[in-house]
């Protein structure tokens, strides 16, 4: 397939864009329907510039175009490719720095307008629509937009619930503009923590709105707790593609490891992983590192002995098996002499090639019908 296009064109000027990550002959575009409904919307508005909010960004098409006070993301992946794309459209006088603003924080308030994609966890759009609710004034306006095939059918019902009056716009190049504008009713509360009991620690794990597997243990994950008790103890270990900690979490109860590092490229992951910790070792003095960001990149700590990883193998909606593969490479990078990699994943996906790239041995540890255990070692 040839590469995909990297000029945006929009109604508020044309724009050099990459997808983040980066790789060679990259098919998919940084960009896609819903934005572009999105920056139609805010051209014939008139909405672009200060008092304008970007949400859910993915490559810093909105961003780069609206030049708005700033973008609310939870994605470390989100603000790396603004940061990118920024760095490649300097050239242009139209194109000033846009602040990040990370999920785990309120937006500000004095906002005439939000731009915002629909993101891919509906407890998170709740979540995000319930925070704007408490900072937009009467008359403000919320344009939200996202694939047809992504979105589900409870949209324009929030938007009405925590916003005010919403239109759904009629479909077009297979993507759906919402226009909402903030009423004077009083906002309604944030929706509580998730939380499920974790029977394999005997403790309840809470997340916040858009941690994967929030409200329950996840199959795989399960898998790789069951036969994380055949590993050999050691000083230090990652949590690679953190989400709650749940990994990272046993690791330090059983005693398989002393200190711990949770890394992930949600801020909200992140966030749930540090109240765990502090719940389940409230009485005990241990030594952890919490890392937000593209895998360990930018991470300057100690080398770990063990990395446990459940890696992702969607980017957003996208199928994308290039960002647990990129996870595996880190892993590699940031394990000592020696050291392991605990890995779970799909039967479907076929990471052994990768492994035995980056790492001396690599065992099948365990298997179900969905799962496959791996254990790989570094090269001494």
């Amino acid at each position: 397939m040839p590469a995909a296009d990297t000029l945006y064109i929009t109604p508020l000027g044309s724009f050099e864009l990459q997808r983040y990550p980066a790789r060679r002959l990259e098919t998919l575009q940084a960009w896609c329907a819903a934005d572009t409904l999105l920056l139609e919307a805010v051209h014939q508005s008139e909405l672009a510039g200060p008092g304008l909010l970007i949400a859910n960004d993915e490559h810093g098409a909105l961003s780069i175009a609206a030049r708005p006070v700033g973008l609310w993301t939870d994605s470390a992946l989100a603000a790396l490719a603004l940061e990118r794309n920024l760095a490649l459209n300097a050239g242009a006088a139209q194109v000033p720095s846009v602040p990040v603003l990370w999920s785990t924080t309120r937006p500000p308030r004095g906002l005439s307008a939000v731009v915002m994609r629909v993101p891919k966890q509906l407890p998170y759009f709740e979540y995000q629509l319930a925070c704007l609710s408490q900072v937009l004034e009467p008359g403000s306006q919320l344009l939200a937009a996202g694939m047809d095939k992504h979105l589900s059918p409870r949209v324009a019902q929030l938007l009405e619930r925590y916003i005010g009056p919403t239109q759904r716009h009629r479909g077009q190049r297979k993507a759906r503009l919402f226009t909402a504008t903030r009423d004077a009713r009083p906002a309604l509360p944030l929706p509580g923590l998730a939380s499920y009991h974790c029977e394999l620690l005997a403790a309840r794990l809470v997340a916040m709105s858009n941690v994967f597997s929030q409200d329950k243990l996840d199959s795989g994950t399960r898998l790789l707790l069951e036969h994380l008790d055949t590993q050999a103890p050691v000083q230090r270990v990652l949590d690679l593609a953190c989400g709650n900690g749940v990994l990272g979490l046993a690791a330090l109860q059983r005693g398989l490891a002393h200190s711990a590092i949770f890394c992930d490229e949600s801020a909200m992951a992140v966030a749930s992983a540090r109240a765990n910790v502090a719940t389940l070792f409230a009485n005990q003095s241990i030594e952890v590192h919490f890392h937000h960001g593209d895998g360990m990149l930018g991470y300057s700590g100690a080398q770990a002995d063990m990395v446990l990883c459940n890696p992702p193998f969607h980017l957003n909606h996208t199928v994308d098996e290039f960002v647990g593969r990129r996870l595996l490479e880190h892993s590699a990078s940031h394990l000592a002499a020696g050291g392991s990699l605990c890995l779970v994943a799909n039967r479907h996906l076929n990471y052994q090639p990768t492994l035995k790239r980056y790492f001396q041995r690599v065992t099948r540890v365990a298997q179900n019908s969905k799962f496959v255990v791996w254990q790989a070692i570094r090269r001494g």
